[in-house]
């Protein structure tokens, strides 16, 4: 089986990155790894992804970029 990652940029998308996530998990080829770059969501993104965090067995990192670290 061939190894794949699927990247998925995301920027205020916390109406849509809970289901975008869940439909890559969801899927029945289980061989790839995927990244989640939020480029600084002021909305709630990064909740909404820290869900998938308890639900499956998937990991969350979280790296924060200046303007996040200026705002903490």
């Amino acid at each position: 089986m061939a190894f794949f990652s699927i990247i998925i940029p995301v920027y205020n998308g916390e109406k849509y990155i809970y289901n975008t996530i869940n439909s890559v998990i969801n899927q029945t080829y289980k061989n790839f790894e995927l990244i989640v770059i939020n480029d600084g969501s002021q909305d709630n993104t990064v909740r909404e992804i820290e869900k998938l965090k308890g639900e499956s067995k998937s990991s969350v990192s979280r790296k924060l970029n200046k303007e996040d670290e200026q705002n903490e």
